[in-house]
This record gives structure tokens, C-alpha cells and sequence, in this order.
């Protein structure tokens, strides 16, 4: 029975300690706007040790979304009724996406041995926050409420430049804000002016943190081609956004530009009447206009060629590819954001979902999923490619 006894209290001596507090605060506590940045912090407490620092994520939430950047957890020490608790704080950004009261769902726990083996999983508890839609702020797009925002515009070449027809003009915007990531910025729209060909770039996001602090910046670039001579007026564009310091709406924008392209000359044909010398002069003369009207064209199709590939679906979807092989979910998603809206069929909504579970909610991500996210998509797409084409004319004697 003695024996027993110190076989038992051996077992329970070697079982880690799970956690005894699971606790969620968010910050703001209250004034929350749509849009704004929500820092939810999530500690997690043990009594006396923590023996390896536990795995958390929050479920996806309706009408907001999470995110988790690649930081460090901070390590914490209290006393709880005069017990000492070890423990971390993990941190979860939120945006709302809608007005009202929203409940963030309850974090999720998974305690760890020294080992790294699954001991135990602990659940915390919903909180909820009061979230407001400003005057004047569009619930329907993309809201974005910063401290600070700025939007640059760069051309190359300047829209004063002497343009012929089949030149290019090329369009980079860069926005970047506090508090905020790239992906969610509004998708800014690019007319194509009548006479001119627009072709846009997938947008590039480049987020970085430092000492905790967000700086969100985003990158769209869009060229013009233009096909004709004549006068063509190219759009502002504009980027809304609730200054949280201020309290007011405001806008960032891109000033517009008229530009003017020459058409091409021509040279009128030899008269038969012209001497010899003369003929053989217009003749060098119109090779060398051949030339010099052939190469603008030349370059015009080699830009609109390769803006179409750029835009093209089998090149969204190499870029998904190489994605993959890279691993970085972040990366997939976005690779796989552009192929979706590029591919005439719709996709599955598995795909979708295992991507977000893994970027929104913390979901496990590996570079062997990735891989095999790749794989996946490789078959649908070959099995949609193979499939017969379907008829255009009803048969001519239907069955009755």
C-alpha cells in the first residue's frame, strides 16, 4: 500500500502543472471606431513553474478580423493571493468590419510539457466590445482609422513628356499607415480612358514591426498604354480614412493628369516625276521613319505583353506556386487572394478557409502543407482543364 502510494504521488510529481489563470484584456477598453486597431492580450498564468510556454489562438470571429504577427510573447511574474504565477502575454490584433457590440471568442490554450508534448488544453473566456461607425464613414468598403496616413504617387516618365502613340506611362501609389496592414487598405480603382489600355499589378504589401509598433504599407502600380493620339484625362484617386486623433474623416489622395499624345506621321509616297537622286533620298528617308515608327510600337506590345502576363491567370498562378514552396502563409494567402479573383470558376471554400485558419486564427502551418496546398490546387485546376467542353447548340432531335 506504501508502495502504491509513492508510485502515485511519483506519477503526479512528473504531470506539468496546467494553467490556473487564462485571462483577456483589449485595448482600447472603450471609444473603439471601425477600422481601429484592437490590441487583444491574452496571459496566460501558471502557479509556481511554467515548463514550456503554452500554444494560444483565437477562433475566427464574424464581422472582424484577427491577426497574429511573428512577435515574441512577453514573459510575465505576479502574485495571486499571495501565490507567485509565472506565465506569458500573447498578443492578437483586431480590426471591426462592423458596427455594434462584437464578442471576441474565447482564447484557446494548449499547455506543453518540457518535452514539447501535449499536456492539457485550457479555454478563457468572450469579451465584448462596443464598436462605432463614425459620421460620414461607409460601412460597406474598407474602413481605415489610423493616427496617420500618407499616400505618394510617383510617374514615370512625367505626364508632361512628349508621348507618341503606342507609349507607356506607368503609375506607382504607395499608401502607409500606423496601426494598420497593407491588405487592408481599399482596392483603389483605375478607369481606362478611352483610346488607352490599363493594366494593373497585383498590389504589394510590405508590413514591418518595430518594438510593437505596426507600420502598414501598401504599393499598387498600373500602366497606360496608349493607342492613338489625342488628349487623355486619367482619374484621381482617393483614400478615405478617420483620423483617430483628430476625430474626423479625411482623405488622402492622388492628383490626376491630362496627357497628351501625338499620332504617329506618315510620309506621303515618291511623285513619279522626282529625279533619281531624289527618289533614292525619300527612300533612306522612309526607312528611317519605318524605324523610327516601328520601334515605339515594338516597345508598346513588348509592355502590353508583359502586362498581360502579369494579369494573366497561369501567372497568378505560378506566383501561388512559388508561394508554396516558400511556405510563409502570409505569402499564400495572398498569392492564392489574386489567383481566385483571376480564375473564371469558382474555387471550393476548403481552400480558402485552411489558409485563413492558419494567418487569422494560429492555426498550424507548415511548409509540408504548403506543399501539399499546392498539390491540391495543381489537380482541380488540371481536372477543370481536362473537362470536355460543353455544347453550344442543343442537340438536333431531343429525346422526348
Amino acid at each position: 500500500m506504501r508502495m502504491m502510494a509513492i508510485l502515485l504521488a511519483l506519477l503526479l510529481g512528473a504531470v506539468p502543472a496546467m494553467a490556473q489563470t487564462v485571462r483577456t484584456t483589449v485595448k482600447p477598453e472603450s471609444g473603439v471606431v471601425l477600422g481601429q486597431h484592437v490590441r487583444v492580450l491574452v496571459d496566460v498564468l501558471f502557479e509556481g513553474d511554467m515548463q514550456r510556454p503554452p500554444r494560444v489562438s483565437l477562433p475566427e470571429m464574424p464581422g472582424a478580423q484577427i491577426l497574429r504577427y511573428e512577435t515574441q510573447a512577453t514573459t510575465m511574474n505576479e502574485r495571486i493571493d499571495g501565490k507567485a504565477y509565472v506565465g506569458q502575454r500573447f498578443e492578437f490584433a483586431l480590426y471591426p468590419r462592423r458596427g455594434g457590440t462584437l464578442e471576441i471568442p474565447a482564447p484557446r490554450v494548449t499547455v506543453l510539457d518540457r518535452a514539447g508534448e501535449e499536456t492539457g488544453r485550457v479555454s478563457g473566456a468572450p469579451t465584448k466590445i462596443e464598436v462605432t461607425v463614425p459620421a460620414g464613414v461607409d460601412p460597406s468598403k474598407p474602413v481605415v482609422a489610423t493616427r496617420e496616413l500618407t499616400l505618394d504617387q510617383r510617374w514615370q516618365p512625367a505626364p508632361t513628356t512628349a508621348f507618341k502613340a503606342g507609349d507607356a506611362l506607368v503609375r506607382t501609389i504607395t499608401r502607409q499607415a500606423s496601426d494598420i496592414p497593407g491588405m487592408a487598405m481599399l482596392d483603389l480603382a483605375f478607369p481606362a480612358p478611352q483610346g488607352a489600355r490599363v493594366y494593373v499589378e497585383p498590389p504589394q504589401t510590405d508590413d514591418r514591426i518595430e518594438r510593437g509598433d505596426l507600420t502598414g504599407r501598401r504599393t499598387d502600380r498600373v500602366t497606360y498604354v496608349f493607342e492613338r493620339g489625342g488628349s487623355f484625362p486619367i482619374d484621381a484617386v482617393a483614400q478615405p480614412w478617420w483620423d483617430l486623433e483628430g476625430g474626423r474623416l479625411r482623405q488622402a489622395g492622388g492628383q490626376g493628369v491630362t496627357v497628351s499624345v501625338t499620332a504617329v506621321a506618315t510620309l506621303p509616297p515618291p511623285g513619279e516625276r522626282l529625279g533619281l537622286w531624289l527618289y533614292v533620298a525619300t527612300t533612306a528617308a522612309g526607312a528611317l521613319a519605318l524605324i523610327w515608327w516601328a520601334w515605339p510600337r515594338f516597345r508598346a506590345a513588348h509592355a502590353a505583353r508583359r502586362a498581360r502576363w502579369q494579369a494573366s491567370e497561369p501567372k497568378a498562378f505560378r506566383d501561388l506556386q512559388a508561394a508554396c514552396r516558400r511556405g510563409d502563409a502570409r505569402t499564400v494567402y495572398r498569392a492564392f487572394a489574386v489567383w481566385r479573383q483571376r480564375t473564371a470558376s469558382p474555387l471550393p471554400a476548403t481552400f480558402a478557409e485552411e489558409v485563413e485558419a492558419a494567418l487569422f486564427a494560429g492555426a498550424p502551418w507548415t511548409t509540408e502543407q504548403a506543399h501539399a496546398f499546392a498539390v491540391r490546387l495543381e489537380q482541380l485546376r488540371t481536372a477543370r482543364r481536362d473537362l470536355p467542353a460543353q455544347p453550344i447548340l442543343p442537340p438536333l432531335n431531343p429525346a422526348r
